[in-house]
């Protein structure tokens, strides 16, 4: 499936345009209510500073390239997440490289997990993502975590697994927040590689086989979770509350380490520890 990147924005923006309601803006003036959700073109424009005629082009793929202050009029017009202006940039050049704002701030929040997952990386799941979402190197601890991926249809592969073997809904807890975070990192994936032949043919593959892939893959939504927690319902060990932290490579941006951790003490520690046996 090989992406028109003109194409791919203008869907983005007509998707995110109708995410907006009018009451969430300054233009909320009130009157009947409308019969379609979103904003308008007009409205959009107005509330991003520019003209309806280049809006307009916009939606319809007919701009080569925007600048970046045309880039923070869109993204605060319509509500746009650090992650889903990050897309943006991917899919069309921006001539204002200054504009482009750093959103690093040390590690946070995320320090004391961090610190924890280094000086405990022996007893933790750990494996390597490639673009699309499968598993190319994996420890022990990992593979016995995940047997059920590298058994089943899903053959290794995180995507394909969610939403091609029935054991998914049961072995992830929050099925539809897992699937939902897989499939907006498959996006991103397939949006900065568009020649990537794993990405486009398990695209075309789960988009003609599940119609749950098709709904999540055309809702254009765009996230990356650099951490937080999950809950997962191992077969032979029961449930566990893992923290997780997603760790990009420098020098190979087409590669992603994932590494878990148990909360020391906790029964989910416990559990992990009986599955390193």
């Amino acid at each position: 499936m090989e992406v028109d990147r003109r194409h791919e924005l203008a869907s983005f923006l007509r998707a995110k345009r109708a995410r907006v309601s009018v009451e969430q803006t300054p233009l909320a003036r009130g009157g009947p209510r409308r019969r379609v959700p979103g904003l308008r073109r007009e409205e959009v424009a107005e509330l991003a500073h520019i003209s309806l005629t280049y809006y307009t082009k916009l939606e319809r793929g007919k701009v080569p390239s925007i600048s970046g202050v045309v880039l923070d009029g869109l993204v605060g017009a319509l509500r746009l997440s650090p992650d889903e202006r990050a897309y943006i940039t991917s899919l069309i050049p921006i001539s204002e490289e200054t504009t482009r704002r750093s959103t690093r701030d040390g590690l946070g929040t995320q320090a004391p997990l961090v610190r924890r997952v280094l000086d405990d990386l022996g007893t933790c799941p750990a494996y390597v993502l490639d673009l699309a979402c499968t598993i190319v190197v994996a420890n022990d601890l990992a593979r016995a975590l995940y047997r059920l991926h590298f058994d089943g249809p899903g053959r290794g592969n995180t995507v394909r697994f969610l939403f091609l073997d029935p054991q998914a809904r049961d072995f992830f807890v929050d099925w539809r927040r897992w699937a939902d975070e897989a499939v907006q990192y498959l996006r991103a994936s397939w949006a900065h590689y568009p020649q990537d032949d794993g990405v486009n043919t398990l695209v075309c593959e789960l988009h003609a086989a599940c119609e749950e892939f098709r709904t999540a893959w055309d809702a254009h939504e765009v996230t990356y979770q650099a951490a937080g927690r999950r809950r997962l319902r191992h077969p032979d060990v029961g449930e566990l509350e893992l923290e997780f932290l997603n760790l990009d490579f420098q020098d190979r941006p087409d590669m992603r380490l994932t590494v878990y951790s148990a909360l020391p003490g906790s029964p989910s520690a416990e559990r992990l520890a009986r599955l390193r046996q």
